[in-house]
């Protein structure tokens, strides 16, 4: 199986300008500004993993040794007038049995925020580049390093204004331009179109009343929608660090064809926190957009209970989420909703302690039990993710990692496997 990064030459023009020109104005204005807090880490990643599975499949299974060699920097100036805070990394993949092609990408995630007029306009701006599953209901970046994968670029600018009209309130209103653009694959790229307005009410100095409205014009080619989004609740911290917030609405979606949606929407939760242990149940109800172009109408509960230890941590987790597609309308022609629509249930651990001066172990554990009820279908997976960790001095770290994942099902083929991958990684800061 082979794969090719050709990009079209008008993606290759937006991405040089983005993570060319942005970068080196940015370093103009850290040259020139005395009064600026401005830091450079420039950092460089090698790694070696074997992997006995590089295409998750039962039959006929292909071992290969991934080379990948991860430099970049970290970047940030903060000035009176403006922030900017840039990572920036390369990613190079070698494939030494050559089951697939040189692989590359990037992952980038850079915020900058204007201050027009002091505490009251400005312009936020950031763009982020990274591998991302092609499916929605389903994470598939900690399985393989490509499978089922696509690389996005979402650029973001909001202009926006905040007031105080009073001491105990507080507005803030905008508009938001989202540029989602798929490289590499048959994603379908978006424009959205989002007016906001947020605001916020303090009753008394421990309860105070949230209010959202949100509009949202996409642009994509296939069916354009309107969405709008109102969310009204209180919040109160009944104790140190101890809140709970519930605020409940509805969303109405208008398409292009005539068809209207309304479902009801709601968020929520509750964060207690003891002595050593902060314990946290949450639900909401959200739009997720798909590569696809369709939307996914997600539901979701959790429950985790994180507890600080003397020399590490470790938490426990649950969640539930229904992801629902059955009142979406299919923007494009061919592409089916049936593996959109599904339930997942996965608990799980995760945990980290100092073994000795420098030494840092990590466990973890998932269990995740997906179902499709279009398909009459179950999927098992479990994931075991364990590392060791030792720093040695000047910023450089070597990391000895070992993942395990484990599918199963009985109704479909492709979601049979177990894959072993071991890595050896060594990272530098300069």
């Amino acid at each position: 199986m082979k794969h090719k990064n050709e990009l079209p030459a008008d993606k290759r023009l937006i991405l040089f300008c983005k993570y060319a020109l942005v970068p080196a104005v940015v370093f103009l204005f850290a040259g020139i500004s005395s009064a600026a807090d401005f830091s450079f880490k420039p950092s460089i990643t090698v790694s070696e993993e074997y992997t006995d599975n590089v295409f998750l499949t039962t039959v006929s299974k292909k071992s290969d040794f991934i080379t990948r060699a991860m430099p970049g920097f970290a970047l940030k100036y903060n000035a009176p007038f403006w922030d900017w805070d840039i990572k920036y990394a390369y990613d190079f993949r070698y494939y030494a049995k050559g089951n697939r092609d040189n692989d590359q990408t990037h992952d980038i995630n850079t915020q900058g925020l204007i201050k027009l007029i002091d505490e009251k306009l400005f312009l936020a701006v950031s763009d982020t580049y990274r591998r991302i599953s092609l499916d929605a209901a389903r994470t598939s970046t900690s399985e393989s390093l490509f499978i089922n994968q696509t690389d996005v670029n979402t650029a973001i600018v909001s202009p926006y204004l905040v007031l105080k009209p009073t001491s105990s309130t507080t507005l803030k209103t905008g508009y938001r331009y989202i540029n989602t653009l798929y490289i590499n694959s048959d994603g379908v790229d978006s424009i959205n179109h989002v007016g906001f307005l947020e605001a916020s009410y303090e009753i008394t100095q421990k309860l105070s009343l949230k209010m959202d409205y949100t509009f949202t014009r996409q642009e994509t080619t296939g069916l354009q929608l309107n969405r709008h989004e109102a969310f009204i609740g209180p919040r109160y911290e009944y104790a140190d660090k101890s809140f709970i917030f519930a605020e409940g609405g509805a969303n109405r979606t208008y398409y292009s064809n005539g068809t209207r949606v309304t479902n009801p929407a709601w968020k929520g939760g509750i964060t207690h926190s003891f002595d050593t242990m902060v314990a946290t149940l949450t639900t909401d109800v959200k739009y997720t957009d798909t590569p696809q172009g369709s939307s996914l109408l997600t539901k979701s509960y959790s429950a985790a209970l994180n507890k600080v230890l003397s020399r590490g941590n470790i938490s426990i987790y649950a969640t539930y989420s229904d992801f629902s597609a059955a009142d979406i309308i299919n923007p494009l022609p061919g592409v089916t909703t049936a593996n959109q629509d599904r339930k997942s249930y996965s608990c799980g651990f995760s945990s980290k302690y100092e073994l000795l001066t420098k030494l840092n172990g990590t466990l973890g554990l998932t269990y995740n039990y997906l179902t499709n009820e279009q398909l009459s279908s179950i999927t098992r997976q479990y994931y075991v993710n364990s590392a060791l960790d030792y720093t040695f001095a000047d910023e450089l770290t070597a990391s000895l990692i070992y993942n395990y994942n484990d599918s199963s099902s009985a109704q479909i083929v492709g979601d049979n496997w177990k894959v072993n991958r071991v890595i050896l990684e060594v990272k530098k800061v300069f």
